[in-house]
C-alpha cells in the first residue's frame, strides 16, 4: 500500500464493508505499515492453528480470476496481528475462536476441523458467522468517539484481518483491485468498463 492517507482510506472502506469500526489495535497496525510482509517477532500459533487459519481465510477470500487468502500472504498478516498488535483479552478470544472449531466439527460431522471437508468446513464457517451476528459492539453507540473494544467475537476478528490482510497485500492492490500508482491526471472512468474498484 501506498501512504498512511491510503491506508486511512483502506480502514474506512473496510469498516463500511464490516458493518461497523475497524479495531484499534488492528488501525495502529495498519497505519503503521504492517502487512503479510512484515516477519512474526513472537509466532504464537501452533501448527495446528496456523493450518486451521489458512483454511479459514481461504474460505473468506477463495481464489477465483485472481489470487486467494493464501497466495497473498493473509495467514502470516494475521498471526503478526495476533502476536505483535492484539491486546491480551483480544488474543484470547481469537484462540478461544479456533480451539471451538474442532469441538463443533466433531459434534455435527464426527471429526476434527481440518478432517472436515470442504463443504463442512463451509458450514461451520457459517454458523461462526451466524453467532456473531448478534454482538453489538458499545463502539457502535459512538462512531465519533469509539470506545475500545476487544471483545468482538472471533468470527468479526477473523474477518477484519482477512479482508485487511487482503487489500494491503502487493496480490489484492495490484491484482484484485485495479492498480493506477500515479495517474498524474483526471478521468471518469466508467466503472462498467473497469470491473474493479480502484486502489490508489
Amino acid at each position: 500500500m501506498g501512504n498512511g492517507m491510503n491506508r486511512r482510506v483502506l480502514l474506512k472502506n473496510t469498516a463500511i464493508l464490516l458493518g461497523g469500526i475497524v479495531s484499534a489495535s488492528v488501525s495502529r497496525a495498519v497505519l503503521a505499515g504492517v502487512d503479510g510482509r512484515v516477519a512474526i517477532k513472537n509466532p504464537v500459533f501452533t501448527d495446528g492453528q496456523r493450518a486451521k487459519c489458512a483454511v479459514l481465510t481461504q474460505m473468506i477470500i477463495p481464489e477465483t480470476d485472481t489470487p486467494g487468502a493464501i497466495e497473498a500472504g493473509v495467514p502470516q498478516f494475521v498471526e503478526t496481528m495476533v502476536s505483535d498488535w492484539y491486546t491480551q483479552r483480544e488474543q484470547e478470544v481469537f484462540f478461544a475462536g479456533l480451539e471451538a472449531l474442532d469441538p463443533f466439527s466433531e459434534s455435527h460431522f464426527g471429526k476434527q476441523f481440518l478432517n472436515c471437508g470442504a463443504q463442512q468446513q463451509i458450514s461451520v464457517l457459517e454458523q461462526l458467522e451466524e453467532d456473531a451476528e448478534g454482538y453489538k459492539s458499545p463502539a457502535a453507540d459512538n462512531p465519533l468517539r469509539p470506545q475500545v473494544d476487544e471483545k468482538t467475537p472471533f468470527f468479526r476478528k477473523l474477518k477484519e484481518l482477512t479482508v485487511l490482510g487482503y487489500y494491503t497485500s502487493e496480490v489484492g492492490v495490484k491484482q484484485e483491485l485495479k492498480y493506477l500508482p500515479m495517474p498524474m491526471k483526471y478521468d471518469d472512468i466508467d466503472f462498467v468498463e473497469v470491473g474493479r474498484q480502484w486502489a490508489s
